[in-house]
């Protein structure tokens, strides 16, 4: 686990293991993994652990964010032939296809009446003595974000559990870099005014 890889586990069906990935890949790149089965395997390997991490966090849940991660790279699978670097990076490609795959686990979710977050059991492991704590925050902001509009959702996840720039969240967003400025800007108003447990507190 030290070759800067997510893995699956042959003895778990999508059961992966974080551990740090890489940078944007080159375009060159993207283009040879439409044929080539290595180009492949290294191109998901540079983003299986930010879109992992990126859903972790946006779903709390470990199965849920493995099974939405399987999802989001079957789908990168059946249209990467479609990708057009001269529109948009592609991180900015991937990024659009996992929001609209959270997005749409949110709906099944809604649909089958699942119990709240506060009931599923947050699975989020987190480092370090203040594990615990942190824990409970990211609890209480993932509730919190639950609250605000989709727009508002989908920009401070991308900004704050993506880590993405203002200018990348625009670009997968589609929006002007000022607009993704101001959602996120008017998010966070909104996220601290109804907070009253100081949960935002050096998370976001």
């Amino acid at each position: 686990m030290t070759d800067g890889r997510i893995e699956k586990r042959e003895e778990r069906k999508r059961e992966f293991v974080v551990i740090p990935g890489k940078s944007e890949p080159e375009e060159a790149l993207v283009q040879e993994a439409i044929t080539s089965p290595e180009a492949l395997e290294e191109l998901c390997d540079l983003y299986v652990p930010r879109i992992y991490n990126f859903v972790l966090k946006r779903v709390g849940k470990v199965q849920d964010a493995e099974d939405v991660t399987s999802t989001v790279f079957e789908k990168v699978l059946l249209n990467l032939g479609s990708f057009d670097g001269s529109k948009a990076s592609f991180s900015t490609w991937i990024f659009r296809i996992t929001i609209n795959t959270v997005t749409d686990y949110y709906r099944g979710r809604a649909r089958r009446r699942e119990t709240s977050l506060e009931d599923s059991g947050f699975e989020v492991l987190l480092e370090g003595d203040s594990g615990v704590e942190r824990l409970g925050s990211y609890l209480a902001v993932l509730d919190l974000l639950a609250g605000l509009p989709p727009k508002y959702q989908e920009a401070l996840s991308l900004r704050y559990f993506g880590g993405l720039k203002v200018l990348e969240v625009a670009e997968v967003l589609g929006i002007s870099e000022t607009a993704a400025s101001k959602r996120i800007l008017r998010g966070l108003e909104e996220l601290r005014r109804i907070a009253s447990t100081g949960a935002l507190d050096g998370l976001l």
